[in-house]
């Protein structure tokens, strides 16, 4: 499948090949994996396989709907998938021997291990995940992912896996990935196309190294983890994207501001697809508050309505002061989850 990437400034949110995703700056993944686990600890692990299994299935499921991708269990089709994850910044999978029961893979410059290299354990979940979804698609079976070996085990330069395929076959969780008209050959004129480049260790975008990931990916997770903490999980959204703030400072978010003629928290929108952002001032051109439309922290996955965009809540918080030279602290006021037509921030200094 060509990787056909668009962005819509309108909406604020970027389409893969006719499926709302999200780039995100290259580790946020790791980093929100390291941030649960502190807090959870070994539950971390079958909590973030699911959620990445579960929503690149769904992904992938959507894509095949579209007519995007085939599905057939083939050595052409496999390694279209694996070129297909290759350009959105997961790493380089192969397959190193298999047999009618079992497969060995490798990942290499896998996302998942892109950070913690000095953590002396087997650490790649969202990696298994990824390999389960892939493998649930392709063979219509369920499999059962093993991580042997791990770049922070620091035995391996790459990362090791085994998939034992198991003998049963079963309808696998899905959840219906935000959709929009798609024609490779006739393009929406009004979605600006936007370039991926690619290389030995990743992929950038606007000169940005990022990971492009199914939008579903957020809500699903911290529905998951409603679950089993309840609104605790609110409190984790808001520390997660605290922390992941930081890792766009290094970007050259001045440039994409002048590229896509926004300014302050409206560079959110075209550097990673959070939604419409707009910043409403007041009479002395202070700012009054934010407003984002199409949020993707506030996709209902769930039958909850409750104010949900605390992620994104964070995020606008811990860049405050790179994008506005002030500390402000951000409350969310009304959410599009509760039936509102966008989601509004305002802030405290």
């Amino acid at each position: 499948m060509d990787l056909d990437l668009r962005y819509d400034k309108t909406r604020g949110i970027y389409v893969l090949n006719g499926l709302r995703v999200m780039p995100l700056p290259k580790g946020s993944l790791e980093l929100i994996q390291d941030y649960v686990g502190a807090i959870l600890g070994l539950a971390t692990k079958s909590i973030f396989e699911d959620a990445m299994a579960t929503t690149v299935y769904s992904f992938l499921t959507d894509l095949a709907k579209n007519r995007q991708i085939k599905i057939k269990n083939d050595e052409r089709r496999e390694e279209e998938l694996f070129s297909m994850f290759r350009g959105l910044g997961f790493g380089n999978i192969g397959v190193v021997s298999k047999d009618i029961n079992s497969y060995s893979l490798t990942m290499d410059h896998s996302f998942n291990s892109f950070l913690s290299m000095t953590k002396p354990m087997t650490y790649c979940y969202q990696a298994s995940g990824l390999l389960t979804a892939l493998y649930r698609l392709m063979l219509g079976k369920d499999v059962k992912v093993n991580e042997l070996k791990c770049k922070t085990t620091g035995n391996s330069d790459i990362d090791w896996f085994e998939m034992i395929i198991l003998n049963e076959k079963k309808e696998f969780s899905y959840i219906n990935s935000p959709s929009y008209p798609f024609d490779a050959k006739n393009p929406n004129p009004d979605l600006e196309k936007v370039e991926i480049s690619n290389s030995e260790y990743g992929v950038t975008i606007n000169s940005m190294p990022v990971e492009i990931v199914p939008v579903i990916f957020f809500p699903y997770l911290f529905s998951k983890l409603r679950k089993i903490i309840g609104m605790g999980v609110y409190g984790i959204q808001y520390g997660i994207g605290t922390t992941m703030s930081k890792l766009y400072v290094p970007y050259p978010l001045p440039q994409v501001a002048s590229k896509y003629q926004v300014a302050g928290f409206d560079v959110l929108a075209p550097l990673a697809g959070v939604g419409f952002v707009k910043s409403i001032k007041n009479d002395f051109g202070g700012l009054q508050e934010v407003d984002v439309y199409d949020s993707f922290n506030a996709l209902h996955v769930d039958a909850e309505t409750e104010k949900r965009c605390y992620l994104l809540a964070g995020i606008l918080t811990g860049l405050s002061y790179f994008l506005l030279g002030t500390n402000l602290k951000l409350k969310e006021a009304d959410c599009s989850s509760v039936n509102n037509s966008f989601c509004k921030f305002s802030f405290e200094k």
